[in-house]
C-alpha cells in the first residue's frame, strides 16, 4: 500500500461536508475520510499528525465520512469519500450505532455494536480494542479517558438522517469524534488527498470522467446532442463520437 499523502490546509475557510465535497469535485482531489488518518497514523507521520491537531483545535475538521441514519431505528450506513466525483465510494451497512451523547471510548468498545461501530467507522473489520484506543490517543494526544464519542439520539435522527463526521478539541482538554453534525450545517477545515493515495479510480479529460473501475465513461452534451443521438438510436443508426483526449492515462 502506498503511503497516504494529506495536502496542507486548501484555505481558512469554513465549510460544510456538503460545500467540501463540492470543492475538492472541483479541484480533482479525494477529501480526506477517517480510513486516511487511520492509515496515517499506522505509518506515524507526525508532522502531519501535528497538523491535523491544530485543525482540532483551530476549529475542527470536517471529513469526507458520512452517516445516513435510520429514522426508525438505529441501524445506519456509514459512507466514506460521501459523493466524490475522483476515488470510489465505500459503503458500510451497520444494524445499530449507538446513542452516545457522549460515550467515552472505553465504554463504547465494552459493546459489540460499539466495537462494530467504530471498526466501520476507519475501515477495518479485524481492529482490535487496543489498536483502535492506540490509534485515538496517538492521533489527539489525548488519554483515552479524554476521548469522547458523540451520535444523535432516536428522536434527532428522525429529524435529520444525513450527518457529517468532525473530529475536533473542546474546551475541556476532550477530543471528540461527532457523528452528530448536519452535512449540511455544521461547517470547519477539511483536507485535500492526492489520487495516487486514495487509490484514484477516475480520470478526467474535456470535462468527461473515465472510471477505470466501472469501466464506464461519462461525457457531457449539449440537449441538441442528445436529442440527435436519441433519434439515431431510435431509428438503429450507428453514433460514432470523436473524442479528443487532454490528458495521457496510463
Amino acid at each position: 500500500m502506498s503511503k497516504i499523502k494529506i495536502l496542507p490546509r486548501q484555505d481558512n475557510e469554513h465549510r460544510t461536508q456538503e460545500q467540501w465535497i463540492k470543492y475538492f469535485n472541483t479541484e480533482k482531489k479525494a477529501m480526506i475520510s477517517i480510513p486516511n488518518i487511520f492509515q496515517l497514523v499506522k505509518e506515524n507521520n507526525t508532522e502531519t499528525i501535528e497538523s491535523l491537531r491544530k485543525d482540532f483545535k483551530d476549529y475542527w475538521l470536517v471529513t469526507s465520512t458520512r452517516i445516513i441514519y435510520n429514522r426508525d431505528n438505529l441501524s445506519a450506513k456509514i459512507i466514506h469519500n460521501a459523493d466524490s466525483n475522483v476515488v470510489k465510494q465505500t459503503v458500510i451497512n451497520l444494524k445499530e450505532i449507538p446513542v452516545c451523547r457522549p460515550t467515552y471510548i472505553k465504554e463504547l468498545l465494552e459493546t459489540d455494536t460499539g466495537l462494530n461501530y467504530i471498526r466501520a467507522l476507519i475501515d477495518n473489520k479485524k481492529a482490535t480494542k487496543e489498536q483502535i484506543i492506540n490509534f485515538f490517543t496517538a492521533l489527539s494526544g489525548k488519554k483515552e479517558k479524554n476521548i469522547r464519542f458523540w451520535t444523535p439520539s432516536q428522536s434527532l435522527r428522525a429529524e435529520k438522517q444525513v450527518r457529517s463526521v468532525v473530529l475536533y478539541f473542546n474546551d475541556f482538554g476532550r477530543f471528540s469524534v461527532n457523528g452528530s453534525s448536519w452535512f449540511g450545517y455544521s461547517d470547519g477545515f477539511s483536507r485535500g488527498v492526492i489520487a495516487n493515495s486514495a487509490k484514484q479510480t477516475k480520470f478526467f479529460s474535456n470535462k468527461a470522467i473515465f472510471d477505470i473501475e466501472e469501466e464506464t465513461i461519462t461525457i457531457p452534451m449539449k440537449k441538441t446532442l442528445i436529442k440527435e443521438i436519441e433519434k439515431k438510436q431510435s431509428n438503429n443508426r450507428k453514433i460514432r463520437i470523436n473524442w479528443k483526449l487532454e490528458v495521457k492515462i496510463k
